[in-house]
């Protein structure tokens, strides 16, 4: 038979836990706004870790892996600011799949994001649908939750009149050859770890794979790592 005082002490871990949820789902759609609104500036300063060992990794680009050269990248290097005529960026957050560490030091999720984009390049300007998901690591600092690995990866982007089937068939031009950033940007520190677009002779892929509870970061794996699920490989669907 519990205690009043463990049955207290299990009512504010339940609380805290829940408290911790609501400011993740925050945190992405405060993110979702700053990105559309093309200020990565604000992103980056006061929703991401202070911490030097922060990752984003950006679908087919690569992964940059310290703070100084995601800030040379997404911020300084970043080829649509606020300033751009023209600019309609919009990434929704759906089907969110959260998990609070036991220790309440760190946090996991994923989401799918659908969404479109319009990007003047060139004198031209270029509308098209981008969906992709999320998988991203929090850190507690402070007090307060913060990004430490934010890992995007590609369902398919394509021009607003054309199939998506199409444009993975024939990339079109205005999009950046495969692994190849856009001009202004910093090349990745590393490789990628996964991003599988869609294709019409490849199969879909468990990715990102949705946290499982855990007690302590050392259990788990990072957003910005290739992770297969166990069940995955034992059912040989990898």
């Amino acid at each position: 038979m519990s205690s009043p005082a463990s049955d207290h002490h299990l009512l504010l871990q339940r609380i805290e836990r829940l408290e911790a949820i609501h400011e993740i789902e925050k945190i992405m759609g405060q993110r979702a706004f700053l990105h559309s609104a093309g200020r990565h500036d604000r992103e980056f300063h006061e929703l991401w870790s202070k911490r030097e060992d922060i990752v984003f990794e950006a679908e087919d680009w690569g992964a940059w892996t310290t703070r100084e050269t995601i800030y040379k990248s997404y911020v300084v290097g970043n080829p649509f600011p606020p300033s751009t005529k023209g600019l309609l960026i919009e990434h929704a957050i759906t089907t969110p799949v959260i998990e609070i560490a036991a220790d309440g030091s760190t946090a996991k999720g994923v989401w799918i994001s659908p969404g479109h984009e319009t990007f003047p390049i060139e004198g031209k300007i270029y509308p098209n649908w981008s969906w992709g998901r999320y998988a991203v690591d929090f850190i507690k600092e402070d007090g307060q939750w913060k990004i430490w690995h934010l890992h995007v990866l590609t369902t398919f982007r394509t021009p607003f009149n054309q199939s998506w089937v199409e444009s993975a068939m024939k990339k079109p031009e205005f999009l950046p050859e495969d692994g190849k950033v856009i001009e202004g940007v910093i090349p990745a520190d590393r490789g990628v770890s996964f991003n599988q677009a869609y294709q019409p002779e490849k199969t879909p892929k468990y990715q990102p794979v949705p946290p499982d509870s855990y007690n302590t970061w050392s259990e788990t794996w990072s957003a910005t790592d290739l992770y297969e699920h166990p069940k995955e490989q034992k059912n040989g669907t990898h």
